[in-house]
């Protein structure tokens, strides 16, 4: 696989696993780093980039994911909706952190 395949798959790995994706971009990172191919700050650099964009894309949702509400392909009826909101507003931000 060339240079270019390895760094775009890093940072798809670390995309997806920043999102809501079961992916484990830290098991890629660490195979890569123990291969000692690679540059270690770019392999950073590349699962970093794909992490932060990842984080951005699930605030893009967390902000705008309430204007979907009631649309019969919504997958959270408003009981789990409002479930949640109890249940952020009883824990507040440390509850984020679990999940």
């Amino acid at each position: 696989m060339g240079d270019l395949a390895v760094y775009a798959a890093l940072f798809v790995v670390a995309l997806g696993a920043a999102t809501m994706l079961p992916m484990q971009s830290e098991a890629a990172l660490a195979g890569l780093i123990l291969t000692g191919k690679y540059p270690l700050a770019l392999l950073i650099a590349v699962a970093g980039a794909g992490n932060v964009l990842g984080s951005a894309i699930n605030w893009l949702l967390g902000r705008g994911i309430e204007s979907f509400k009631g649309r019969p392909w919504f997958p959270a009826n408003p009981a789990m909706l409002a479930r949640a909101t109890k249940w952020y507003h009883r824990y507040g931000r440390w509850s984020l952190l679990l999940s």
